[in-house]
């Protein structure tokens, strides 16, 4: 017996439902569900940010709690090493050049001086990083270290502590939630010959990292 093969087209249907028909369908389905999902995107994360700056907003009480700490931070710190001077430097865009790059800046945000002390804020803003290269280079060295002004090679960063009256120093890196990215810095300064005598090196090495990573908490809860 010769079976005959006929070659033709093939019956997508099984008990009157098209399969081919159904899963296009599913697939178009699905489609247009991711599309929708991706086009919300946008939309969703602009909802959040909005959110987040009203609930970051300068006159709330959030913002104002976690600035607050990171102050009361700055004054534990400088009361805990002797310090004259503690203060938190933040980098920052500030303007374009005029090929399009960005204009990398730190600016002082937060500060505590001990009473005799003068403050740094107004001479602390908008600075060019290009000139700080040597503040750079410190931050590179993720050390805590309590560093002599007078050592400094004849730069911007010395005449700029010198005209700060800093005698002695201590820098250390403040990074991002992701403990990548720099996006500041610890500083304590000493401007004083009698509370350079109660400076305790150890003391200066363990208690500044640790005092920056409590600030760095506080700055991720406020971004």
């Amino acid at each position: 017996m010769v079976t005959q093969l006929i070659l033709g087209t093939i019956d997508n249907n099984i008990l009157d439902v098209d399969i081919m028909g159904s899963w296009m369908e599913i697939g178009m389905a699905v489609a247009a569900v991711g599309v929708g999902v991706f086009m919300s995107l946008p939309v969703i994360r602009g909802f959040r940010k909005k959110k987040r700056n009203k609930l970051f907003a300068p006159n709330s009480p959030n913002y104002r709690n976690v600035h607050s700490r990171v102050h009361e931070y700055l004054t534990e710190i400088r009361t805990k090493i002797h310090s004259d001077r503690s203060l938190l430097l933040q980098f920052h865009n500030g303007g374009e050049f005029l090929d399009g790059t960005s204009m990398k800046k730190f600016s002082l945000t937060h500060e505590s001086c001990v009473v005799g002390t003068s403050e740094t804020e107004s001479e602390r803003q908008n600075i060019l990083t290009s000139t700080f290269i040597e503040l750079l280079d410190l931050l590179s060295k993720d050390n805590s270290q309590v560093r002599l002004t007078g050592d400094l090679p004849d730069c911007h960063f010395k005449r700029h502590l010198e005209s700060n009256h800093t005698l002695f120093y201590s820098i250390y890196p403040i990074k991002d939630a992701r403990k990548v990215l720099v996006i500041g810095c610890l500083m304590c300064e000493w401007c004083n010959w009698d509370d350079i005598e109660k400076i305790d090196d150890d003391v200066v090495i363990k208690e500044i990292p640790e005092y920056a990573r409590y600030i760095e908490s506080q700055l991720a809860m406020g971004r």
